[in-house]
């Protein structure tokens, strides 16, 4: 039962009679099939329809039994959207997990706290922050967004070949609107993106410079090499448009996607472990 309708058939019961225009379109549905069920029933009054109650023992039982009866006030965000709409994902979550590691020293602050996060990652093997809305995590050392979780894991395995030293943020293969919004707010910082280098990838890049100018992606020297020896057909498959690649300008994003159509293969993120 919706919170809504729980909350109509509580006054329902305080007071005795109330006019159908009272009920919300979202509830009627369920006001209705309780007035199926012989809980309640309706009858004229003047010009309009009256709700009144037919078994106020039953209708109690069944708000008992369902329902959230407590205060919504201090519940969080998807807990209230549980409560309201049986449905988490119709709650907004104001805070984002950023994990991250590094490989040397890097310093983040947040107004006046600073932390090491090379320190946590060698403590525990992988570093996060917890973005509030009121919070401004910066970092003057440059960021490299991995699409992977293996890279961000084991990223001294995999970055020791390249010259990269700065944090490592992993973003789950689609940087989401939320993780572009708090990126766009880095602005002396220097992100770089490690992709797969498929259409995904590409897209990737492309959607997250419109808004991050300075942003880099980043092409192996030995990416036509790595095409022929571990590039699969299969990731050039990808139901994602091919347009905004096609009609971009950006001289890397091209490259890389020439490549791909050359040799008819997309390659994953983690073959620059196999540099030699």
């Amino acid at each position: 039962m919706k919170h809504s309708t729980r909350q109509w058939l509580l006054k329902l019961l305080k007071i005795g009679r109330l006019p159908h225009s009272s009920v919300s379109k979202s509830s009627l549905p369920e006001i209705n099939n309780i007035k199926n069920q012989g809980f309640i029933d309706w009858e004229k009054s003047g010009r309009g329809v009256v709700y009144i109650i037919r078994d106020q023992n039953a209708l109690k039982t069944l708000l008992d039994a369902t329902g959230y009866h407590g205060s919504i006030k201090n519940l969080t965000s998807k807990a209230r959207a549980v409560a309201l709409h049986k449905d988490a994902h119709m709650g907004r979550d104001d805070t984002l997990l950023i994990l991250l590691s590094a490989t040397q020293d890097v310093v983040w602050r947040n107004h006046d706290l600073s932390i090491n996060i090379y320190q946590i990652v060698r403590e525990c093997g992988i570093a996060s922050l917890l973005v509030k809305p009121a919070d401004n995590w910066v970092t003057d050392a440059p960021i490299a967004l991995v699409e992977n979780l293996d890279l961000l894991v084991h990223a001294t395995r995999y970055f020791k070949k390249i010259n990269f030293q700065g944090s490592f943020l992993y973003y789950s293969g689609w940087v989401s609107k939320r993780i572009a919004a708090w990126l766009e707010r880095q602005k002396n910082t220097p992100i770089t993106i490690f992709p797969d280098y498929d259409l995904v990838g590409l897209t990737n890049y492309l959607l997250l410079k419109k808004n991050i100018p300075n942003l880099q992606i980043y092409i192996p020297d030995k990416l036509t090499e790595l095409i022929k020896r571990y590039g699969k057909p299969e990731k050039l498959d990808s139901l994602t448009d091919r347009t905004i690649i096609e009609q971009t300008q950006d001289t890397d994003a091209l490259k890389i996607y020439s490549l791909l159509l050359k040799y008819g293969a997309g390659l994953d993120q983690e073959s620059l472990m196999l540099i030699d």
